[in-house]
């Protein structure tokens, strides 16, 4: 499933934009969370991490490009696609690394290339992978499913997502901390890296994640790692 966000204070053209993204997944077989707010201080509030964003420039308030702004303070990664009535503003696009612009009144075959171009990004980002020589010989880990890496007594434990048993392999955790440098991982302890994207809920010193897995903070590493995953899901913890 796709989370995709929608900020656009004019409900029709909200619906407009929903109903092109619903049809661009049914055509292709994809799933979409689609979410709607009218103005871009929604987005603060928000701790949801979304794999697109469609944002409008004309908002109240907090115009769309002051709020793309402040989204690449703290998430440099996601694609947003700015929507217009003017095309000169979606130039400017590009100082916060907007991914692409669509005109308003939104056609489908505009909106289209617009979407097959993100999903090219989104999936080209969800597919980056680490190599691990295990017993049973070379794995290949995809980082969206490493939940978290562990090192106990010299020996490396990869947690995956829907897996029950880890893989254990003899190595180095700052040399698997340099690997996945690009990835949303942060060091919570001297012995584990933790994958942002999993994470459910903080309750003191342990972090909850989305597995159903418990991973503690240890006291030094505690309020930088908080820090950063409260940046990553763009909101407090």
């Amino acid at each position: 499933m796709y989370r995709i966000l929608m900020v656009e204070d004019d409900e029709a053209e909200a619906d407009s934009l929903r109903h092109s993204l619903e049809r661009y997944a049914r055509e292709n077989k994809l799933e979409f969370q689609i979410t709607w707010t009218r103005t871009a201080l929604d987005i603060s509030t928000d701790s949801t991490k979304y794999d697109l964003i469609f944002m409008d420039i004309g908002l109240p308030g907090i115009n769309g490009m002051e709020a793309a702004t402040l989204i690449r303070t703290y998430d440099p990664e996601t694609p947003i696609i700015f929507v217009t009535n003017l095309a000169q503003y979606a130039v400017r696009g590009y100082e916060v690394d907007a991914l692409d612009f669509v005109l308003k009144p939104v056609s489908y075959y505009n909106f289209k290339m617009r979407m097959d171009k993100a999903m090219r990004v989104i999936k080209r980002s969800a597919g980056k992978s680490i190599v691990v020589s295990a017993h049973d010989g070379l794995r290949v880990i995809l980082t969206s499913e490493l939940v978290a890496v562990e090192i106990s007594n010299h020996s490396l434990v990869y947690h995956l997502a829907g897996d029950e048993d880890p893989i254990v392999v003899r190595g180095s955790l700052s040399k698997v901390e340099d690997e996945l440098v690009d990835a949303p991982f942060v060091r919570i302890s001297n012995s584990c890296l933790l994958n942002m994207a999993y994470v459910r809920t903080v309750k003191g010193s342990e972090v909850h994640t989305t597995t159903g897995d418990v991973y503690y903070f240890s006291r030094s590493k505690r309020h930088a790692a908080i820090d950063k995953i409260a940046k990553y899901l763009g909101g407090s913890i």
